[in-house]
This record gives C-alpha cells, sequence and structure tokens, in this order.
C-alpha cells in the first residue's frame, strides 16, 4: 500500500490538510483550560474566532511539517504496531478477506487469480489491485479517513515529548505537564485505532470492488489505444 507515492494520495492528504489544522486548533484550546487554566468564560465567541483564524493562517505549515518528518511506513508502524511488513495490504488475502462478509472468496480468486501467501507478495498484489479501481467511491472515501486518522496518530504521538518538554523549560508544573502528557498520549490511541479500523476497510473495499466484478484494467487499454 504505496499511499505516498501516488498522485492520488497527495491529492487526498491535500483534503485532509483542514482536519488536521482543526485538530491541532482543538488541542491549542484543550491545553488552554486544562493546562494553561484559562478560564472557560474567557473564551468569547469574539476571542474563539480571533484564536481560530490565526491558527487556521499560521498552522498549515507545521503540519505540513510535522506530516513529513516520519515516512508512511513508519506511520504504518505505529498505527499496526508491527515492524516488519505492517502496511494493511500486507495481510489482504490472509486475515483481512476472509474476515469481511461481503467478500466471496471464490468469486475474487475467479477474478483477480491465485492469492499469494508472503507478506510483501500480498501487499503487492493487492496495491495492484487498489491502482484498478482507486477512483471508485467507497475505496476513495475509506483511503482518505485512512491517510487522515494515521496523520493525525502520527503527529499526536510526536506531540507526546514535545509539548511536555516545552512545558517544563517554561516553569509549568507537574500537574500540567502531566494533563498534557496525558492528552496527547489519548489522542495518539484513539486516533491509532481508528487509521487501524479505516485502514483494514480499506483494503477489504478494494477487495469488495473486484469480488463483485471483473475489472479490467481500462489505463492500460486506453494507453496502448
Amino acid at each position: 500500500m504505496r499511499d505516498t507515492k501516488n498522485y492520488g494520495s497527495k491529492t487526498l492528504k491535500g483534503r485532509n490538510l483542514a482536519w488536521l489544522v482543526a485538530t491541532l486548533i482543538l488541542d491549542f484550546l484543550v491545553l488552554l483550560v486544562l493546562a494553561f487554566h484559562t478560564a472557560i468564560e474567557d473564551l468569547t465567541p469574539t476571542r474563539l474566532a480571533a484564536v481560530r483564524a490565526s491558527l487556521t493562517a499560521l498552522l498549515p505549515i507545521p503540519v505540513l511539517i510535522f506530516s513529513s518528518l516520519i515516512s508512511a511506513d513508519h506511520k504504518a508502524i505505529l498505527v499496526f504496531w508491527r515492524c516488519k511488513h505492517p502496511l494493511p495490504g500486507s495481510r489482504a488475502f490472509s486475515v483481512h478477506a476472509p474476515a469481511d462478509h461481503r467478500i466471496d472468496l471464490t468469486k475474487l480468486k475467479k477474478n483477480v487469480g491465485e492469492f499469494p501467501v508472503g507478506e510483501r507478495d500480498q501487499n503487492a498484489k493487492w496495491y495492484g489491485l487498489y491502482k484498478q479501481v482507486d477512483s471508485d467511491p467507497s475505496v476513495v472515501d475509506s483511503h482518505k479517513n485512512y491517510l487522515l486518522f494515521r496523520d493525525i496518530a502520527a503527529m499526536s504521538l510526536l506531540l507526546v515529548p514535545i509539548v511536555p518538554t516545552v512545558m517544563y523549560f517554561s516553569g509549568l508544573d507537574t500537574p500540567r505537564i502531566l494533563i498534557s502528557t496525558a492528552w496527547f498520549l489519548g489522542q495518539y490511541l484513539v486516533a491509532a485505532f481508528a487509521a487501524r479500523t479505516t485502514g483494514i476497510r480499506f483494503v477489504q473495499n478494494v477487495l469488495a470492488v473486484h469480488a463483485s466484478r471483473k475489472v479490467t484494467n481500462s489505463r492500460k487499454k486506453e494507453a496502448d489505444g
């Protein structure tokens, strides 16, 4: 699942940028209330609008930097907690296809050929099938959600040591530092589980399309023509 090596995934990541920025804005507001003891009453609609506008203008570049610090494979490791072959496509035929009741394995095998056994081979085979149906709405939607939650998980884990360290050297007390650490660690765990679920669904949606019909490689035909 080489999701960072094709134009489509870059487009999806661009569409997810606003959600990543919104997540950091929420984190900032939570830190104001929980860690810096800002009274909720002080966060009037006018101030909230000003904070949101300022952060929306300033955060896209840091978000892109955070997102680029970790490779796609390492992000998958953070999501699936597997050091070797972490991408869900690596278990597409051995685990995820049999677990999806929508997928008729007999029809899938008839349409795509024999299932590979090795994890690397499974991922390569699945990726080829994905490229044939990457514009299918169910595939696009699940791919977008996977990239979003995966990047939130990676970004949150990066902030687990960064924010408490900054707070420590800013002279803030231990309870507030622990609160911040717990918030970002919890956000990482929630996002990681969401990314795991949507990533598996992404893999299954590709296989479900191929199980429902024989997909011809129209792009190759167009190129040959």
